[in-house]
């Protein structure tokens, strides 16, 4: 896994640790939620592809733009899969 893959990876568990103010090491595994291979695949550092990625972790729906931006924003308050209702929710750029 390249660096930036894992400064992806850190960004999203830091991102829900600060949501839901828990301490990264009690969060479930990444793993669990999202194909890793799959997100490093898709989510690169190309800024020509316009991607976002979502998926449900820890009790709340993580969103990843193609530019490295993680939103997070609780399942139970998520009506939309719109990143543009998320301008103020917690999120971390690499």
């Amino acid at each position: 896994m390249s660096e930036s893959s894992e400064e992806l990876l850190l960004s999203i568990a830091e991102t829900v640790s600060d949501a839901l103010s828990t301490p990264i090491e009690e969060l479930p595994p990444l793993s669990q939620s999202v194909d890793l291979e799959g997100l490093e695949a898709i989510v690169t550092d190309d800024r020509a592809r316009d991607v976002t990625v979502t998926f449900p972790y820890a009790g709340h729906r993580v969103i990843v733009h193609s530019d490295s931006l993680v939103y997070v924003r609780p399942i139970q308050n998520d009506t939309t899969d719109r990143c543009d209702s998320c301008t103020q929710d917690t999120s971390h750029h690499v």
